[in-house]
């Protein structure tokens, strides 16, 4: 009778050992989901995250870098939605799958990215590469995946979508009133369910207007 041959502690260590990228970057947007309005610049909100700069640099190249790899992350959880459903069949599939994409845009805008776009007011300012790198790991991403999104719709004839990026984009300009509540509100959460209604009515109300032009 054979045995496996038992797993070498160096094997465990690799599966069980913590990415300490990602574990950095929950840390500081954990750091950053502070709706009051405290200092929002860099040195403040990473030491309210506990990680020092050295431990940043033996983990990126720059701190730069750490902050588009949070931007990566928050167009990861904002895009989820879009993904999980990225060809729907129906309209209510669409309408479903857009309604969820814009809560978790709200809870997003609500929470860590208030203090992610206060820091990045004055970060950027000083820096503007940083500006753009941001801005394509994050905000297009988001664009892109809702673009993708769409054009499956229209292709299966579900709405009637001429320019996708273009629906995409006004679309995003819709959902920019509730999402700017969030930024702007202290605390936000308070204002959820109206927010979660203001987000419906704005995707019915763009369902509407995609189904209106199809017929």
């Amino acid at each position: 009778m054979t045995h496996p041959a038992p797993k070498s502690s160096r094997q465990d260590n690799a599966v069980s050992r913590p990415d300490p990228r990602a574990e950095i970057v929950l840390a500081v947007s954990e750091a950053l989901a502070n709706p009051s309005g405290a200092p929002a610049d860099l040195d403040s909100i990473l030491d309210r995250s506990g990680c020092s700069k050295e431990d940043i640099l033996s983990a990126f190249e720059s701190v730069d870098d750490l902050i588009v790899a949070i931007a990566e992350h928050k167009a990861s959880l904002i895009s989820q939605p879009l993904l999980r459903r990225a060809r729907p069949g129906t309209v209510d599939d669409a309408r479903e799958t857009l309604i969820a994409f814009g809560r978790v845009a709200w809870k997003e805008y609500s929470t860590t990215l208030v203090g992610f776009i206060r820091m990045m007011m004055t970060e950027g300012a000083r820096n503007p590469a940083l500006k753009k790198r941001v801005h394509e790991a994050g905000q297009a991403i988001v664009t892109l995946k809702l673009r993708e999104f769409l054009s499956a719709a229209n292709e299966r004839g579900i709405l009637s979508i001429s320019d996708a990026q273009l629906y995409a984009e006004q679309l995003l300009g819709l959902l920019r009133e509730p999402l700017y509540q969030a930024l702007m509100l202290t605390p936000a959460m308070r204002q959820e369910g109206a927010a979660a209604d203001r987000v419906r009515a704005r995707i019915e109300s763009f369902i509407h207007g995609c189904r209106a032009r199809g017929a």
